[in-house]
């Protein structure tokens, strides 16, 4: 079988975590979780599900409802699981790629005028400190809970803090540096 990308498997151990999880739930749990560091559309989620219902990695359940349109729920199968527990035990890549919009465009701000520059930092301070909140709140509701998947939940919230914090000093370095 050809190589399967991380999102296959970030789509693949969303199932296992979240057991009996219809699709659209999927995308809510997906965005309040690994979104913040592995973002998935709907639609790239939802070619998910069929791959890995095709591989027979996730079995589907159609649920009738009465007022609203039927849907399906997903859980892993044990091909599925032992695929997951598979790619979880692989090494990791020697580099892995991080994408900023903000620092491609810093990248070339000697093209922008001083306000805009400011502006962008200013910008992407106030993305930043939403982000320090949430992942605050996140490690802040999951600290009550002492099951594995919690505490893995929580201490991956916790790196995005340090990400976060990590960040936010940078754009004190640079606006101290540009004056």
């Amino acid at each position: 079988m050809a190589e399967l990308p991380d999102t296959t498997y970030a789509v693949l151990g969303l199932i296992d975590k979240v057991p009996g999880a219809s699709g659209y739930e999927l995308v809510a749990v997906a965005g309040r979780s690994f979104a913040h560091f592995w973002p998935v559309s709907q639609t790239l989620l939802y070619r998910e599900l069929d791959r890995l219902t095709g591989l027979g990695w996730v079995a589907a359940t159609r649920v009738e409802q009465l007022h609203a349109p039927s849907k399906s729920t997903y859980q892993t199968t044990v091909a599925g699981q032992a695929a997951l527990a598979g790619w979880l035990a692989t090494p990791m890549p020697p580099t892995s790629s991080f994408r900023s919009g903000v620092l491609l465009r810093f990248f070339f701000s000697y093209r922008m005028h001083p306000d805009r520059v400011r502006s962008l930092l200013a910008e992407y301070r106030g993305t930043l400190q939403a982000q320090r909140e949430e992942f605050l709140a996140i490690m802040d509701k999951l600290g009550a809970v002492s099951t594995p998947g919690a505490r893995a939940g929580r201490l991956t919230a916790l790196h995005g803090l340090r990400t976060v914090e990590g960040r936010l000093q940078w754009i004190e370095e640079v606006e101290a540096q540009l004056g």
